[in-house]
């Protein structure tokens, strides 16, 4: 009954929402992310599809006009042209079927692709077709198509592609197009209705973007596929195949273009709230750059207009350790836009309770730190992060004992590698990112400090520290400063 009333009230709100989003908001509200994207109001969940085209980076999102709630979502769009200012345009696409419900036919996450060869025919002059494949609630698997450039977008008329089938929840399509056989896959997250099939990913194949065939299904990763190809410490001759879901597990293996061959278990490196990540491909003059971007939550944070927000873009690399190959992500080189050079510390010695915290004299509310320690004998360390006057703030931990780091009541394993721990942790005014051996371990959340909270410690407890190098740099935000 609930649900019927409110479905009857969107039916009566919705002639009052608009297609796009009013840009004109105040961004620099207390609890406002300073340089993380978040939507000027309103609920934002994970990332929908992502695209690079003619030097720009589009971002498609999970959106819903109603206030912070998630209900009735649409895909937002905006766009990029260096993974930090963003432009925020017109909903891309709205509900499918004219629905008035809250949840049936709405739209979901998916990808987004170029159709180089015209194989839908819809290409006008010299502008490519931009197709974005999404999933709607209940609805299918579905297409929609662009032909000015990601401006307007019409859904495709033979929707869906793969028609919903009741008992069996199929979402998130990630189409890439496979070279050698020179044929589009996309993976999908199913769990099929054959009891006797595990959750996991699906395969399938086509031609023309429009008829898919099933392939193959692979047991384990779950939520939001992701598939690229990366070499290992960076040897163009040394290619594997990298499968990534969206709670922050991943597998390395090998794609023959219709099914994959696994080379490890189900790994891990995201600890956090790092969800529904989607990537995008850039080629450069070093090779083809793989990024990605996800949601660092979407809970709504009391008096702000906003629910949710974007993790910083992270490029991924997989580097070969002694366990075997791993996967890494850390923060796009073009966040160093944003940095200011405050403060270093170099081959400093800390000994618990006389030097007390070296870094008082930071204070802000946006900042970014970069360091390198030596754990010599102490038993822990970390950082107190936007603290009050009296010490109280939020703790970064590293656990010398368990080999253990925490934050924002989250644990992630983290082992010294001769005998230092890296972190570059990134604070924005209501998240915290943190990347750990060079991306190896990436941990992070939201969170809301106090407003006048902005001092910062450094502490280690049972034994010294030695800090090889500790760079910090407050943030600016991505937003024009008042006048």
């Amino acid at each position: 009954m609930f649900k019927s009333f409110c479905t009857l009230l969107l039916i009566n709100l919705l002639p009052f929402f608009s297609n796009g989003q009013d840009p004109e908001v105040d961004f620099d509200q207390a609890n406002r992310p300073q340089f993380h994207f978040s939507s000027p109001k309103n609920w934002v969940g994970h990332p929908a599809a992502t695209l690079y085209v003619d030097s720009v980076y589009h971002l498609f999102y999970e959106y819903s006009p109603i206030e912070n709630s998630p209900v009735y979502l649409q895909m937002g769009h905006a766009v990029s042209k260096d993974l930090l200012h963003w432009d925020i345009l017109p909903v891309a696409l709205e509900p499918d079927n004219d629905t008035r419900d809250l949840y049936r036919c709405t739209v979901r996450s998916g990808s987004a692709i170029v159709d180089g060869q015209n194989l839908l025919g819809k290409q006008i002059g010299g502008s490519k077709t931009l197709v974005l494949f999404y999933a709607s609630f209940e609805c299918g698997i579905r297409m929609a198509y662009s032909t000015d450039g990601g401006k307007n977008w019409k859904k495709y008329a033979g929707n869906p592609l793969i028609p919903f089938l009741d008992g069996e929840y199929t979402r998130d399509p990630r189409v890439i197009w496979y070279e050698p056989a020179e044929s589009y896959v996309m993976i999908l997250a199913r769990n099929p209705k054959d009891n006797d099939v595990g959750d996991g990913f699906s395969f399938y194949t086509s031609s023309n973007l429009v008829d898919w065939t099933y392939e193959s299904h692979i047991v384990g990763p779950q939520g939001r596929p992701d598939m690229f190809q990366l070499p290992v410490n960076r040897r163009p001759d040394d290619m594997r195949w990298v499968l990534t879901d969206s709670i922050g597990s991943y597998i390395i293996g090998d794609f023959d273009g219709k099914s994959f061959t696994v080379e490890t278990s189900l790994l891990k490196n995201e600890y956090g709230s790092f969800g529904g990540s989607s990537g995008w491909e850039v080629p450069g003059n070093d090779g083809v750059r793989r990024i990605q971007m996800a949601s660092l939550g979407t809970t709504a944070i009391e008096g702000m207009p906003f629910a949710g927000q974007m993790s910083i873009p992270v490029e991924m690399g997989l580097h070969k350790y002694l366990e075997g190959v791993r996967l890494v992500k850390q923060p796009v080189k073009e966040v160093e836009q944003l940095q200011e050079k405050s403060m270093s510390i170099e081959n400093k010695n800390i000994i618990p309770g006389l030097d007390k915290n070296p870094i008082k004299r930071l204070k802000g509310d946006c900042v970014r730190l970069v360091g390198t320690f030596q754990l010599k004998t102490l038993s822990s360390f970390g950082f107190m992060v936007r603290c009050d006057k009296d010490g109280n703030g939020t703790e970064i931990r590293f656990d010398a004992t368990r080999n253990q780091i925490s934050c924002l009541g989250k644990i992630a394993p983290l082992e010294p590698e001769d005998g230092k721990i890296k972190l570059d942790i990134l604070v924005d005014r209501s998240s915290i990112e943190i990347f750990a051996n060079d991306g190896k371990v990436v941990l992070s959340g939201q969170f809301s400090p106090a407003i006048d909270s902005r001092d910062f410690i450094l502490y280690n407890t049972g034994g010294e520290l030695f800090i090889e190098k500790l760079d910090i740099y407050p943030m600016r935000s991505i937003y024009p400063q008042k006048k």
